[in-house]
């Protein structure tokens, strides 16, 4: 129980060191906050619908529509009616968004290089694929238990 928790903790510690030494680069580089550098990101084929980009980013609803209000703003996403149901939405990246998410990623990947020169080959890799056995593990479980029951 206690390396797990030890993890939990390292894994928000990490990504708040990498907010801390990221933030402002990528702000200037495309002037978009983290948040919405991710949820661009998280776009499939330049559009998506909302429910969508909840699901792909682990983000409360609430708050992708808030990041979806101010990428619009920007001139970064439109929301478009769904071609299929019209009483659904679509959002797509516009030209300029995808510009922008362009230059954040790449001026992330090098705020990252330059952290996490010397780390060892290989290593991120690993541990993305054992912190994502671990979710599976943990989500097959479902919000009622292994049984169906209650937990």
């Amino acid at each position: 129980m206690d390396d797990m928790f030890r993890m939990a903790r390292a894994a928000r510690r990490f990504g708040r060191a990498l907010n801390g030494i990221a933030a402002e680069p990528v702000e200037q580089a495309c002037g978009l906050t983290s948040k919405e550098l991710v949820m661009l990101h998280a776009f499939e084929g330049g559009s998506t619908h909302p429910h969508q980009l909840v699901d792909r980013t682990g983000t409360a609803a609430p708050l992708v529509t808030r990041t979806l209000d101010r990428l619009s703003e920007l001139g970064y996403v439109e929301r478009r009616p769904d071609t299929v149901d019209r009483r659904r939405v679509v959002v797509v990246v516009t030209a300029a968004g995808a510009e922008a998410a362009a230059a954040g990623w790449a001026v992330l990947g090098e705020v990252l290089e330059r952290a996490l020169h010397g780390v060892p080959h290989g290593t991120f890799a690993r541990i993305a694929d054992d912190m994502e056995a671990l979710s599976e593990a943990v989500e097959a479980h479902g919000p009622t238990g292994p049984s169906g029951g209650p937990a």
